[in-house]
């Protein structure tokens, strides 16, 4: 009789790693939530003034047009969201991935191959990763910004 081909795709998930998923799902909605709130105008980010760096430097700072970039977004306008700030789309859309394979790990039981078992958001990695993808939308802020000085 053959033995059972195991799936590369994913392996069986413990209980405590199931509760991980469910949890960083239940965060990422909680961020989607705020999100909807902020590009439905319930939300008003301009409470303190704009943004001081840019008053003091001249320049947009790494966050610069992130707003309007996860407005456009949840609105669904995907493309715009991209040209707006190319790191908060990027990031909104790891987030929507990452949320919905971790509510299938949660309910399944199971850890995909692509995605990092709930230890490592315990790690530094994650955060690296998303300073990467921030100095990214920066540089092309940055560019943008610099293109159109005089």
């Amino acid at each position: 009789m053959a033995e059972k081909q195991k799936s590369k795709l994913y392996t069986k998930s413990s209980g405590e790693e199931r509760s991980g998923f469910l949890a960083v799902f239940l965060v990422i909605a909680v961020i989607f939530a705020l999100f909807y709130l902020l590009a439905k105008g319930d939300i008003n980010p301009g409470l303190f003034g704009g943004c001081a760096f840019e008053r003091n430097y001249g320049l947009p700072c790494p966050s610069c047009g992130m707003t309007r970039s996860v407005t456009a977004f949840m609105q669904g306008k995907i493309i715009k969201s991209f040209l707006l700030q190319p790191a908060a789309a990027a990031g909104c859309v790891v987030l929507v991935l990452t949320a919905f394979f971790s509510l299938l790990s949660a309910l399944l039981g199971v850890n995909f191959w692509f995605l990092p078992p709930v230890r490592m958001w315990r790690t530094g990695r994650i955060l690296l990763i998303g300073v990467i993808i921030l100095a990214i939308g920066w540089a092309v802020t940055l560019a943008r910004a610099f293109a159109q000085m005089p």
